[in-house]
């Protein structure tokens, strides 16, 4: 089937609920206010677009990705990030993320090193084997996140609350933490943390 190439269009209050879009190039759009639940993408590539206010949830896709889009004030729920990470995974889906709310989010073997989060927050998501050396994850909620086998050297966590971070399962040389959310560091090693009570 031939594909259709759509670039620099601007849609707004547009709602594909359940709605299956397939063979299409998208480049330099705006997506605004839009809601996109159960969206299923087929052979599609989407690159260098921009969300704003948007609501995707659980979408599918076969043999399509993104590239490069920014994503600002978004609400992405039970997003598998795998499914639409370029296949060649040098590249990245998100190049942007700013003020979104993430939700049982899944992001698996994926290249994201640099990445700044912009404030958003990110509750009961797995990082599983990502590459997020040198994210900026400054002072977002990860209530219920799990990283897990993640390569984070020089990631800051500064004023993140609520993740699931262990020593033993991730590298974090040089990231940047604060109290009391590092206690989480300790999980699976053993180590007992005591409150010190002051003397009489």
């Amino acid at each position: 089937m031939k594909e259709k190439v759509v670039s620099g269009r601007r849609y707004e209050g547009v709602e594909l609920d359940g709605q299956i879009v397939a063979h299409v190039r998208m480049s330099g759009c705006e997506f605004v206010d839009c809601v996109l639940d159960g969206c299923s993408l087929g052979g599609c590539t989407i690159e260098g677009c921009t969300f704003r206010g948007c609501r995707i949830a659980s979408p599918r896709s076969q043999n399509s990705y993104l590239r490069d889009c920014d994503f600002v004030d978004c609400e992405l729920v039970g997003v598998d990030w795998s499914l639409l990470w370029p296949d060649d995974r040098n590249g990245s889906a998100i190049g942007r993320l700013e003020s979104c709310r993430l939700r049982e989010c899944r992001f698996d073997g994926l290249g994201m090193r640099g990445l700044g989060f912009g404030g958003s927050s990110a509750q009961d998501c797995a990082f599983a084997a990502c590459d997020l050396r040198d994210c900026d994850l400054h002072g977002c909620n990860l209530a219920g996140t799990r990283f897990e086998d993640c390569r984070m050297q020089r990631a800051n966590l500064t004023g993140a609350t609520g993740y699931r971070l262990s020593l033993l399962r991730n590298r974090v040389q040089g990231a940047r933490f604060t109290y009391p959310d590092c206690l989480a560091l300790l999980e699976g090693t053993g180590a007992i943390v005591e409150k010190d009570e002051p003397s009489a």
